[in-house]
């Protein structure tokens, strides 16, 4: 083999090499896509609590808002389990 040869073969070789996904374990499968899980019943009152805590304080920082929130939403979802 001429070097130009042995040039571009192992040009290739580190280009397949990078271009590859990393080495699994022996027997594993590529797993599917994850399905986004989408909001439950504690964010769903959450999110209530927020909206109309932020259109009663609009000034208020957003992490006080939070900790009122979810005493709120703890309180409002008390029977709901």
């Amino acid at each position: 083999m001429d070097e130009q040869k042995l040039a571009k073969a192992i040009a290739d070789l580190i280009s397949a090499a990078s271009s590859s996904s990393p080495a699994r374990k022996s027997g594993s499968k590529a797993s599917p896509e994850k399905k986004k899980r989408g909001p439950n019943a504690y964010n769903k009152e959450f999110s209530k609590q927020m909206k109309k805590l932020k259109k009663k304080h609009p000034r208020t920082p957003v992490t006080k808002l939070m900790k009122k929130a979810h005493s709120a939403t703890k309180k409002a979802r008390k029977g709901k389990r």
